[in-house]
């Protein structure tokens, strides 16, 4: 009996303890749950007023950190690349365009004397922006967007001169190919081209293609206070 009643006693206890470190739980599982209920509400709340402020918000002005190859700078692009692939694998450059070591080399000196030649105007331009920004009688963004247009047509200057000079260099190196190089050299610079102008590939220069990055650049360049 003594032993039956001390069980029960013990198991009463046992109980007792079991629903007296239950009760904590529980309430602990309780705040957690109003905690997660309240914090989902404020989620929601902070989610649906951010996207009020972005649907009413201005719209920012793009800033763009390097710009690309223009059409008058593809071809110097290509053949330079060209060069590159010559110089590092002449096997491969000859197979694909059909030449031989001959008329590898000579093409590998022609590209070569025509990337000597063209020398970079981005101090020119640089130059011609600045004058053009001390120059002017505007204030605020009309003066920065006309020391922009003095870059910008400086700029063109070069470009289109490099155009005409590539021209004229894919014409003396087509005049060494024959027949049956000639169209392979054709499609390999139609396939480049293409390649170059869908690869997001930058040219050298200021960042001048907004009034923003303008801003910028004429701080570096031009303001001397």
């Amino acid at each position: 009996m003594r032993r039956a009643s001390t069980l029960m006693l013990n198991s009463g206890r046992l109980f007792f303890c079991s629903r007296l470190f239950a009760l904590p739980a529980l309430l602990l599982a309780g705040a957690c749950l109003a905690q997660s209920d309240s914090q989902s509400i404020v989620s929601e709340v902070d989610l649906t007023r951010a996207k009020q402020e972005y649907r009413t918000s201005k719209p920012r002005e793009l800033t763009v950190l390097t710009q690309t190859l223009s059409t008058e700078q593809i071809d110097r692009a290509v053949l330079n690349r060209l060069m590159q692939e010559i110089n590092s694998e002449p096997a491969n450059t000859k197979s694909r365009i059909g030449i031989n070591d001959s008329q590898l080399q000579e093409l590998f000196i022609t590209i070569s004397n025509a990337r000597g030649f063209i020398n970079g105007s981005e101090m020119a331009n640089v130059r011609a922006m600045c004058a053009a920004w001390h120059d002017s009688s505007n204030r605020g963004e009309a003066r920065v967007a006309e020391a922009l247009v003095a870059y910008k047509a400086r700029e063109q200057l070069t470009q289109t001169f490099i155009a005409k000079y590539y021209s004229v260099v894919l014409f003396d190196i087509e005049a060494i190919l024959d027949e049956q190089s000639l169209p392979l050299f054709r499609a390999y610079m139609h396939d480049r081209r293409r390649r170059l102008a869908n690869a997001g590939m930058t040219s050298w220069g200021s960042p001048v293609q907004n009034i923003r990055a303008g801003t910028d650049t004429i701080d570096f360049h031009c303001r001397t206070n």
